[in-house]
């Protein structure tokens, strides 16, 4: 320390800001950027020759060839293109399937209807052919190819088809492929599934850089061919409107890159053209960001960037998307689209929450990763959007069904204590056997309800199962568990429960028990708006209370009304009777009962919707059975199935058993 006051100072620590990014751009990431800019091919790690991996496969020659050519074009037209490769091992092939059938659901066309799915030769075909011959395939790629002038083509089909051709051309090898166009959004585009094998039926392997900008590359060439380059007039319109955008643009994108510790310098103007054009829009934007609190005039010509700016216009302009796409849901259901009381189901920020209500709408909340969507109109008078994320479930949500919406439980579960509590007392050891002899009066159903968990479990890797269909229960067991709930609840946030298949109006002069008849007869009332869908449940209440009065199952007393004692299960045992003598008549065999105790065995052929709930049919020879349906029982359709009726419904054992047969 310096003996002299004159020769001493103290530091004064502070934090710089930097737009977008938490840590600062040190010195040397400035320089390697900078000499990025002058040689494309120079790495960051100082080399031009670092392996990267991003050339291995076919494409990667066409990609360098066209870089240097492409770079100098002026006015090109833009297509975006998401690509992602799906991998069929641990059911890929499963939601490769169900992702087929969704890109083709109902009112997607131009004239609202269900997708057609193309190929090179014809403009139909059937998609089951297509994942038939993909079986055995290890993967499959799918691309999103969305022109930003659509609309302007002369024929989207012919497009794809001349931008497949030319992908043959550069991968060099004959491709097999479909193709579903969708105009259901402002932007027409284009679901594109290649299948993950070459002419010769090897793996096919695509290099990176094809997939992320060379495949784009080619696409824009071809609708600037079409449709001509784009004129200054219209660049210049594009980035102007740029300008105000309350979501982040690439004149954001311009700034933050042009940034010095956050700091951006506008001094300077450059005296015309396209430069001079490009330093006033920025100024523009700035002056909007400054409005928005995103920015900040710290010296004449000199602006300080938010850290935040990049994530909050993100979010921003998600937001505004979320709404746009709740109102075109609204008015495809009819809906008045004005005025709509809206509201983001977000999952991590309202753990306790439950929505009730109608679904007027559903899709893809991210196209390229299968997440999906739906708009429900709740009992609560608002609209509520809610991101499912991955959802194998999500053919079996239609407009108009009743659901329960809740964020999925990341604690483990009443069973999971169970089952430390009861394999801590035999040495980290659980089975059903052990269960039972606790003598506690447990139920086969209660019992086998904690072997499906572990059965689940057992799949995640979190639990063991011996030979004797005994566990091994780890001593971490319940961190684990909590570990596997948070995992699931991450791909996929929300719990979807259908309360009824049915719309109102159905429901309202229906012979079977609905979800109005719970409610009716509930004693913990659900809380309802009385405008928008809980306006129209409590009309559809009044209308069902009327019928039921007209049929003998409730009568009005001065006291109120009173409902027939037992009325859920007369009316779900009439509906049964009358759907049984129609399913008896179509396959040619005798509907037999289950009651309380019975031994269901035979194949489960499909499930049926009615008003009282799902339920699975369960063939013998020359009888069947209708019996509650359950999930698990999806794994094993057309297969033989044994179950025994409990007070709750059936504990089901699945596949085939020693003694196991049909009669």
């Amino acid at each position: 320390m310096a003996d002299n006051e004159n020769d001493s100072f103290k530091p004064k620590l502070g934090k710089i800001g930097n737009a977008g990014k938490k840590s600062s751009k040190r010195f040397i990431d400035r320089v390697l950027n900078a000499a990025g800019k002058i040689d494309a091919n120079f790495s960051k790690s100082g080399s031009s020759n670092s392996f990267s991996g991003r050339n291995i496969g076919r494409g990667y020659k066409i990609v360098a060839d066209s870089r240097n050519r492409y770079n100098s074009t002026v006015g090109r037209r833009r297509v975006v293109i998401k690509a992602r490769i799906v991998k069929f091992a641990n059911n890929g092939f499963g939601k490769a399937t169900s992702h087929l059938k969704y890109i083709q659901r109902d009112g997607v066309d131009k004239d609202g209807e269900a997708g057609k799915i193309y190929n090179a030769d014809h403009n139909e075909v059937d998609g089951k052919d297509f994942l038939k011959d993909s079986r055995e395939d290890r993967h499959q790629f799918r691309f999103i190819v969305s022109p930003e002038d659509a609309n302007e083509l002369e024929d989207l089909k012919e497009f794809t088809r001349d931008m497949m051709s030319q992908m043959e051309s550069d991968l060099g090898t004959k491709l097999d492929w479909v193709a579903v166009d969708h105009f259901n959004t402002d932007n027409p585009h284009t679901h594109l599934i290649v299948r993950g094998v070459d002419e010769d039926g090897k793996d096919l392997v695509i290099a990176r850089d094809y997939m992320s900008s060379g495949l784009r590359e080619r696409a824009e060439e071809l609708v600037s061919v079409e449709l001509g380059p784009k004129n200054e007039h219209e660049i210049a319109l594009i980035k102007k409107n740029e300008v105000n955008k309350n979501r982040f643009t690439s004149i954001d994108r311009k700034l933050i890159d042009n940034a010095e510790f956050g700091q951006v310098d506008m001094r300077g103007e450059p005296p015309k053209g396209f430069k001079k054009f490009n330093h006033s829009l920025q100024l523009g934007r700035l002056e909007k960001l400054e409005n928005m609190q995103l920015a900040k005039k710290i010296s004449p010509g000199i602006w300080q960037l938010s850290e935040d700016l990049e994530p909050t216009l993100r979010e921003l302009g998600m937001r505004n998307d979320i709404i746009k796409t709740i109102h075109a849901e609204m008015t495809r259901s009819g809906k008045p689209e004005l005025n709509v009381n809206y509201e983001i189901f977000h999952a991590q920020d309202q753990k306790n929450k439950k929505v009730t209500g109608q679904i007027v709408g559903k899709g893809f909340s991210n196209e390229s990763e299968d997440s999906y969507y739906l708009v429900v109109e709740g009992i609560d008078g608002k609209t509520h959007y809610a991101d499912l994320k991955q959802n194998e479930d999500i053919q079996d949500y239609h407009r108009g069904s009743i659901v329960e919406l809740a964020p999925r439980n990341i604690e483990p579960q009443k069973s999971d204590r169970n089952i430390y509590r009861i394999a801590y007392s035999n040495g980290g050891i659980y089975s059903a056997e052990i269960h039972e002899g606790e003598g506690t009066g447990n139920s086969e159903n209660y019992i086998q309800s904690h072997v499906r968990r572990l059965e689940a479990l057992r799949r995640a890797n979190v639990v063991r199962r011996f030979s004797d269909g005994s566990f091994d229960i780890p001593d971490d067991y319940l961190e684990k568990v909590e570990e596997y709930q948070k995992s699931q609840a991450h791909k996929s946030p929300l719990n979807v429960v259908t309360k009824s298949s049915y719309s109102l109006d159905v429901q309202v002069t229906s012979s079977g028990a609905t979800w109005l008849d719970k409610n009716l007869v509930s004693k913990d009332k659900l809380p309802m708006s009385n405008v928008g869908f809980g306006g129209e449940v409590d009309a559809a209440l009044k209308r069902r209370q009327a019928y039921l009065i007209n049929n003998g199952f409730a009568e009005e007393t001065n006291q109120g009304i009173t409902y027939q004692r037992g009325m859920l299960k007369n009316l779900e045992q009439q509906e049964i009777n009358k759907v049984t003598a129609k399913i008896s008549s179509e396959i040619g065999k005798q509907y037999v009962p289950a009651s309380k105790g019975d031994q269901v065995e035979g194949m489960y052929t499909k499930s049926v919707e009615l008003a009282s709930g799902r339920f699975a049919i369960v063939e013998q020879s020359k009888e069947f059975n209708l019996v509650p349906w359950r999930s698990v029982l999806e794994r094993s359709r057309n297969q033989l199935v044994s179950g025994k009726v409990g007070g709750n419904g059936i504990s089901w054992q699945i596949g085939k058993r020693r003694g196991l047969g049909i009669n």
